[in-house]
């Protein structure tokens, strides 16, 4: 915990437990984020998040050529934070910003990789950046999956999820391990939800 929060008075009242929720649909889903994205914040003393507009993610749309999936344009419009455990990507011009695999890593045809994974690249968009190490997030323009890409450690490109929206849960739940101060408990609810093996490639 930051020591400036001597203890849990600073949260916000509706700040969630660490635990995995009950989401019953997106729009639970979003409720979550806000919660957590709200107390994160305050965690960090920032100001607030601003959310983005819809014409924002139409001209993000137009630039990529394919539309976002629809959890991440909503989570763009109604909840917006950028800077959490982990960046997500902006939908303009500010780095890093939303954009396809072949412009966020230039050099990527020169990685060692199987024909298999050299033939994704075309189709993968970066929508999140991993701790700024060069290792990135990306959905899959026509199926949504989410793949992660590692330019230095094993496989190329791993496909950890199967929406934007399992990312997106854990990305929270990551978030929920700082603000109540216990990274070992949440890695294990990651790991008990995901599998030891998934965990240990995107966070080791």
């Amino acid at each position: 915990m930051d020591a400036s929060h001597p203890d849990a008075d600073w949260r916000p009242a509706d700040c969630p437990p660490l635990a995995w929720p009950v989401l019953v649909d997106d729009d639970a889903r979003l409720q979550w984020y806000r919660q957590v994205c709200t107390a994160y914040t305050a965690l960090l003393g920032d100001d607030a998040a601003q959310a983005a507009s819809l014409q924002a993610v139409l001209a993000c749309q137009a630039r990529l050529g394919c539309a976002l999936p629809p959890l991440l344009a909503r989570y763009h419009c109604e909840v917006g934070s950028l800077a959490l455990a982990e960046t997500l990507c902006a939908l303009g011009d500010t780095a890093p910003s939303i954009e396809p695999l072949q412009q966020a890593y230039p050099s990527i045809d020169e990685i060692e990789a199987s024909a298999e994974e050299h033939a994704l690249i075309p189709s993968l968009i970066v929508f999140g950046d991993y701790l700024g190490n060069g290792n990135l997030w990306c959905f899959h323009r026509d199926s949504g999956a989410v793949y992660y890409f590692d330019h230095d450690d094993g496989a190329m490109l791993t496909r950890l999820f199967d929406s934007v929206a399992g990312y997106l849960d854990a990305l929270m739940l990551l978030c929920l391990g700082e603000i109540h101060d216990d990274d070992a408990a949440a890695q294990a609810l990651l790991e008990a939800r995901l599998g030891t093996q998934t965990v240990r490639k995107w966070r080791y």
